[in-house]
């Protein structure tokens, strides 16, 4: 059986998919949810000023950091990271539960390097991190498997990467979802990312 694709899924179903998954929503995960990256953003605040770096580039390098990487293990993960650069270490010297090269690329955000807008998830993670930005939403693969599969489908077999152009799409269709319930999309995707990972056991 052929994996489901955002490029095969027309907005119809997009949009079914995900209002399905914030029907499903409990008080508790919408209450998460909508102040998941204001929680987040306290951490970069605090991070920032312990160690006296730029707020934003705590949020890139938390961001850099975030691939297949637990959002516990992520903040320790952006810590170690900050504290071996400032201590003149190399990115070999920290351990972390992300790829090697997105650890290098933490490290040169640290020295200067921005987040490009052609990588638009870690552009806009960061962004949502640190600026709590209306602009932008993080789609992530949990976000793609919310727009491909229905609650009640379970977990399916699904092409988990798009391109630029299909992030756009789904960050619009996103947002309008998100007006319709009274969230900014930011909030509503974080709502729908605590409630997969919960119904899948993640």
């Amino acid at each position: 059986m052929d994996k489901k694709t955002v490029t095969k899924t027309d907005d119809k179903n997009i949009r079914l998919n995900l209002s399905k998954w914030f029907r499903v929503s409990s008080l508790e995960n919408r209450h998460d949810g909508a102040n998941w990256y204001a929680d987040a953003r306290k951490f970069t605040i605090e991070t920032a000023e312990k160690f006296g770096v730029d707020r934003y580039k705590v949020a890139a390098v938390v961001s850099a950091l975030s691939p297949n990487n637990k959002w516990e293990r992520n903040k320790i993960d952006a810590i170690a990271v900050i504290n071996a650069w400032q201590a003149g270490l190399d990115a070999d010297s920290v351990k972390v539960c992300t790829y090697g090269a997105n650890k290098r690329k933490a490290f040169r955000i640290l020295d200067g390097e921005l987040i490009a807008e052609s990588s638009p998830k870690t552009h806009s993670f960061a962004m949502n991190i640190a600026h709590l930005s209306s602009e932008h939403i993080t789609i992530d693969k949990w976000h793609i498997r919310a727009c491909l599969c229905s609650p009640e489908q379970g977990i399916i077999d699904t092409v988990e990467s798009v391109t630029a152009k299909q992030y756009r799409r789904i960050e619009r269709i996103t947002a309008e979802i998100a007006r319709d319930h009274g969230y900014k999309g930011f909030e509503f995707q974080a709502i729908l990312w605590v409630t997969i990972k919960e119904s899948w056991g993640r």
